[in-house]
């Protein structure tokens, strides 16, 4: 009786509804974008098109939907030369952040997506959103580090991070204005007293 009821599911099964429709998205294990498809009615009204990855193909617009496939398609596959262009651009890519560290070259808080795009911006003119960029582990000292951003329909680039402290560039410049200073007390009169002296035994 139990083997009865289940091919009467199956046939069930078998005979629900089918709607056919068009990709707007590429949809894994279904088909990318601009692809004419045949699903299970709840699968496409409950899933596929309330979040707009498809429209639906009536069987009185067939060569319009076909028409409609084509356009999508162009569509997506822009989309992908356009992420294979930025993935491309960023992949490789490094970064210099400065931070303020303190003992063992622990860093005063951590490193961000949102800094290494900053990173990005800055230094190589490139604009990616924050949310795209994972990093491969968390920033808390200098040192070395590797990120990735997911440009989303497959498409990744890596990115290397180095960290330095902030004060090292900062400490050069002091100490270079700092020679100078002392180089000119150095070479001025070092009392009113010598400075009369000096005119005296060189009169213009």
């Amino acid at each position: 009786m139990q083997g009865k009821d289940s091919r009467l599911d199956f046939n069930e099964r078998e005979q629900s509804p089918r709607m056919k429709i068009i990709l707007t998205q590429t949809v894994p294990g279904l088909g990318d974008a601009g692809a004419i498809k045949e699903v299970a009615d709840g699968y496409a009204r409950n899933f596929l098109l309330p979040k707009k990855l498809a429209v639906a193909a009536t069987r009185g617009s067939v060569k319009q939907a076909e028409a409609q496939a084509e356009v999508y398609a162009r569509k997506a596959n822009k989309v992908r030369e356009e992420l294979q262009k930025s993935a491309s651009a960023i992949e490789g890519k490094s970064v210099l952040i400065r931070a303020r560290v303190g003992s063992e070259n622990r860093l005063y808080g951590s490193i961000t997506a949102l800094d290494i795009a900053d990173a990005l911006a800055a230094q190589h003119g490139i604009t990616i959103d924050r949310r795209k960029i994972e990093l491969d582990e968390a920033i808390h000292r200098t040192g070395t580090y590797g990120a990735t951003a997911d440009l989303g329909g497959g498409f990744s680039a890596k990115i290397n991070i180095e960290v330095v402290p902030e004060a090292a560039g900062a400490t050069g410049k002091e100490s270079a204005a700092g020679e100078t200073a002392t180089a000119a007390a150095e070479a001025a009169p070092a009392t009113e007293a010598e400075a009369e002296a000096q005119s005296e035994a060189n009169p213009t």
